[in-house]
């Protein structure tokens, strides 16, 4: 019974994001209760009430970047078009492209390429992202970039990653 309600929810996701949560599923089937710890994960990421949406989505698609170029980028532009994001920004974002990003998402961009795909640290982006946002934005924009880089490693750790989907990576490579 559970998991039939556990699955509603699922289905319910999957029209909200646009891609298939197998993997989810896949949890929801194990076991119950690490499903509702797998739902805290989201808990944690998806509350945006401290930055624009624009800083938001900009954080998350770049961490969905930085672990996967499959389903999970594509959940990520998803989630962005639901929040307004227009495509010029969502490919500006994708891109990485600082002459098209508005100047308030570019150190968004850099912090999030540095700490998801570099490990490394970037202190002045940092400066300005907390300069535009305060630390409650930088808190916020730390778990988007960082949450949404995580979500692909638990579907390769449990065999359910997508290889890299070729129509996302030729969108990508169309707008350069």
């Amino acid at each position: 019974m559970l998991t039939a309600v556990a699955t509603f929810f699922i289905r319910r996701a999957e029209r909200r994001i646009g891609v298939s949560l197998d993997y989810v599923r896949y949890i929801a089937r194990t076991e119950l209760s690490l499903l509702s710890r797998y739902n805290k994960i989201f808990g944690f990421l998806d509350p945006n009430r401290q930055v624009p949406a624009a800083a938001y989505h900009a954080a998350r698609l770049r961490g969905a970047l930085a672990a996967d170029c499959g389903i999970c980028v594509e959940a990520e532009i998803n989630l962005a078009r639901a929040s307004g994001l227009g495509e010029q920004l969502i490919n500006a974002i994708l891109q990485a492209d600082s002459q098209a990003l508005p100047t308030e998402l570019a150190p968004v961009v850099r912090l999030a390429d540095a700490v998801t795909s570099r490990r490394e640290d970037d202190v002045e982006a940092r400066s300005v992202v907390t300069g535009l946002y305060g630390d409650a934005g930088l808190i916020e924009l730390s778990f988007a970039m960082n949450g949404a880089a995580m979500l692909p490693g638990i579907k390769r750790a449990m065999g359910h990653a997508t290889a890299c989907d070729l129509s996302v990576m030729r969108r990508l490579s169309a707008n350069q």
